[in-house]
């Protein structure tokens, strides 16, 4: 029978010892998800290293490719106080940025002035290949639909008259549409285009810095992206500050080594490669399924518990809203402190749990 741990009964109940017994054996652990705190992300760095195993946040394929093509391309970013106080153009890119971040749009239009802007262009919002978004009444918008093409072709035929290319665009009003937001985006004194690594494929984000670095040829622009989801930006940065690599990172070898493809959790797993599985979900999981196949601990704020026979299941406490909180906040680009909003003092953080399975695996009983 799974073992369901709730959090009052965590002490008591032999569940750290199950878990760390389930790691302990394992011959390669992931640890997985990651959607957690910068405190919980410390401890799982930690255990990581003392099981030799390999961390994977949720959204590490989109931080892998955005650390990727930004390497190979470079790009231009800006922070989101400095759009939303400079910029006179904002084109968002597809569904992505408004699907992560709902309250996008009053975020970067305040209704109040802000500092003063470069230029003399009034500011504008253009959604390039979005849904029907909602957008406040007080916020001009100019709206560019996918219509029969995908959104990397629109975008491509965007570049090209960007660019000054001629493209064929059968569509003569799309055409149309598309040459009069490139005069604007060359005419403009701060364009910037607003992405989400985590929901743009390869071609569609490299055409993108293209553009923007087109333009800064003879203007001002940068690219924007909004946070990945479940704090993966503030986990990734502590995976940086703490062994020198991002996610994807293996402690096997007993040096941390990061491979981007070899070191997903998901691949691990699926090819059998990796025997054991610690999933950390104390943040929304935004739809992430976890990996199945392998003896899980999984820690968890919302009771999504053990799902076969050989898992361990502990419930724990949701950052900065059971407790106070380092995270990844995308409004001062950077890692700041959320209060509690409903403190429960009964709730064991994720470092907690970790740290007392850590403690327990220089037992016998932990490596039997």
């Amino acid at each position: 029978m799974a073992v369901q741990v709730k959090r009052a009964k965590l002490a008591g109940d032999g569940a750290l010892e199950r878990a760390s017994a389930l790691l302990g054996r394992a011959r390669l652990a992931v640890i997985g998800g990651l959607l957690t705190d910068i405190a919980g992300a410390e401890a799982a760095l930690a255990l990581a290293e003392k099981l030799g195993g390999v961390i994977d946040h949720a959204a590490g394929e989109g931080l892998c490719r955005a650390s990727r093509i930004m390497r190979e391309t470079g790009g231009c970013p800006a922070s989101m106080g400095e759009v939303r106080n400079r910029a006179d153009i904002v084109v968002l890119v597809g569904d992505g940025p408004l699907k992560r971040e709902p309250g996008l749009l009053t975020a970067l239009f305040p209704k109040k002035e802000g500092l003063p802007r470069p230029g003399n262009n009034s500011r504008g919002l253009v959604l390039l290949g979005c849904g029907e978004a909602e957008v406040p009444a007080h916020i001009p918008v100019t709206r560019i639909g996918l219509g029969n093409l995908d959104l990397a072709t629109l975008v491509a035929r965007l570049s090209a008259a960007v660019h000054q290319h001629q493209a064929q665009v059968r569509d003569d009003d799309l055409a149309t549409t598309l040459q009069g937001l490139a005069e604007r985006l060359r005419a403009g004194a701060f364009p910037v285009f607003v992405i989400s690594y985590c929901d743009l494929d390869d071609q569609v984000l490299r055409t993108v810095l293209d553009m923007v670095r087109h333009l800064c040829v003879t203007t001002r622009a940068a690219n924007l992206s909004v946070p990945a989801p479940g704090n993966g930006d503030g986990v990734n940065l502590c995976s940086v500050w703490t062994c020198g690599l991002p996610v994807r990172t293996s402690f096997v070898s007993g040096l941390p080594e990061h491979d981007a493809r070899m070191y997903g959790a998901r691949r691990l797993i699926e090819s059998g490669e990796a025997d054991a599985l610690l999933w950390v979900e104390a943040l929304p999981t935004f739809g992430v399924e976890r990996p199945q196949g392998v003896p899980t601990v999984v820690l968890s704020s919302t009771g999504n518990g053990a799902t076969a026979a050989d898992d361990v299941a502990i419930e724990v406490g949701c950052p900065g809203v059971d407790h106070d909180a380092e995270l990844y906040l995308w409004s001062i680009a950077g890692i700041g402190m959320v209060k509690a909003t409903r403190p429960n003092g009964g709730a064991p953080t994720v470092a907690e749990v970790l740290g007392r399975i850590a403690e327990r695996l220089g037992s016998p009983e932990a490596r039997a």
